[in-house]
């Protein structure tokens, strides 16, 4: 493809255990069909599947080849919220602009993991107070004394405008997502629905109980796993089996939940299988418990599983889950998550059927709306435009770089109107 565009894809890559390393996984067949792609890793392997649409190439964020970057088209970095993935992703995405993926949001977790593992207090406080003036210092403070907890400060601070200090534009799967950014960053957002390959129509999710729910993926506290057990128990219904499918956070936890609750014998922890065990799983499943609170404010991976499989699923009314489309899923309030659980098992108990056609119906709104060729087309489409969004980005540095040097030799509406002219001769900002 001599006069294809090239692409610099940084990314973590399977076998790393996260969903961002699987999404690569789903867009690259269409993307390496139609550009020469070269994939970024600090991991030291990777499957070699992933050479059959790209070249890979393992990096060192203190010691990097600069001028590698300089012969692409566009550079994309997918950022998430897991610092073990995505540090030596963020080190050089500030350094070299490129378009930023994000696929959290809500990204202090991420953020403060250097600065503790340094026990660099007085850098994490100046940056917080950077970001978020004297109420991002005080409340880091706080934080950082074990006040405030890590859930509270996430959801209270994105700390995005640190991730994305070298965007040239900022990619997001959810209008949660968007909203918030648009009001933390002076960059184009702009929303794709978040790519997944689509399976043959799958059969409905029906038949006697004891009914299979199941519940997967990367399992920390955000995902309800207490209340899920809690429900349990104080339904009462045996025909209700649980599997868990996955790492969890706190496996001695949710041991110790299921022998308070009397719960063995009805729930299962399988720990983390490879995709094919789980798919299996999911196709024999009547039940996904998809519940995430508080959530990083993108959207899921998971539910995209879900819905290939046709298979019903609750969900959180919370940030992109919210967005689902009306009759696709059955949602559960946050603040009341164990009655409304129970209220769905006992409905399902009661007519299967109602819960088996929303899976179907999630399952066409997903072949409809998630394809992985579409997605592609629309990175390729950003990537030609790289020179505009490019020209934007040094307009607005050159204007942020006046504007701090010429602050004191003009009042406030004047800078303002000279500014709007050094910006129109740098390219403009619109």
């Amino acid at each position: 493809m001599p006069d294809a565009l090239r692409i610099h894809w940084f990314s973590p890559l399977a076998p790393a255990r996260t969903d961002i390393a699987h999404y690569t996984g789903r867009v690259l067949p269409s993307l390496g069909a139609r550009a020469r792609v070269t994939l970024w890793t600090d991991q030291p392997r990777w499957c070699a599947s992933l050479e059959r649409h790209a070249a890979v190439r393992r990096f060192d964020p203190l010691d990097f080849p600069w001028e590698a970057l300089n012969e692409a088209q566009a550079v994309f970095y997918n950022i998430g919220n897991n610092a073990r993935f995505h540090r030596a992703i963020t080190l050089v995405s500030r350094e070299f602009p490129g378009f930023s993926i994000l696929h959290d949001v809500m990204l202090h977790d991420s953020f403060s993991f250097d600065y503790r593992e340094r026990h660099d207090r007085a850098a994490y406080l100046d940056t917080m107070q950077s970001l978020y003036g004297d109420r991002g210092r005080r409340d880091g403070e706080l934080y950082w004394k074990n006040v405030l907890h890590a859930h509270a400060m996430g959801r209270a601070y994105s700390c995005a405008p640190y991730f994305l200090a070298s965007s040239l534009g900022v990619l997001v799967h959810s209008r949660a997502a968007q909203r918030t950014l648009a009001e933390e960053v002076d960059a184009p957002v702009i929303r794709l629905p978040l790519p997944f390959p689509a399976r043959r129509r799958p059969r409905p999710h029906e038949g006697d109980p004891p009914w299979k729910l199941v519940v997967f993926g990367y399992l920390g506290a955000n995902r309800c796993l207490e209340p899920i057990l809690a429900a349990l128990a104080r339904l009462g219904d045996e025909r209700f089996q649980l599997h868990i499918y996955g790492a969890l956070e706190d496996r001695d936890g949710v041991t110790a939940a299921i022998e308070r609750l009397t719960l063995d014998g009805r729930v299962t922890l399988h720990g983390y299988v490879p995709e094919p065990e789980l798919d299996a799983a999911l196709a024999s499943a009547h039940l996904a418990l998809n519940l995430r609170y508080p959530t990083k404010g993108e959207a899921s991976g998971s539910q995209l599983r879900i819905w290939s499989h046709g298979l019903p699923s609750l969900v959180t009314r919370i940030g992109w889950y919210a967005e689902l489309p009306r009759g696709t899923v059955s949602f559960v309030r946050p603040d009341f998550l164990v009655e409304d659980l129970c209220a769905h098992l006992r409905a399902y108990a009661a007519r299967p059927a109602g819960y088996v056609e929303s899976g179907l119906r999630g399952y066409e709104h997903f072949v409809e709306h998630h394809s992985p060729a579409g997605y592609a087309a629309k990175i390729l489409e950003i990537a030609g435009q790289a020179s505009a969004y490019r020209q934007r980005w040094n307009a607005a540095r050159m204007r942020a770089r006046a504007a701090e040097g010429l602050a004191e030799w003009f009042p406030a509406d004047g800078l303002g109107r000279y500014m709007d002219r050094v910006a129109r001769v740098a390219g403009g900002l619109g």
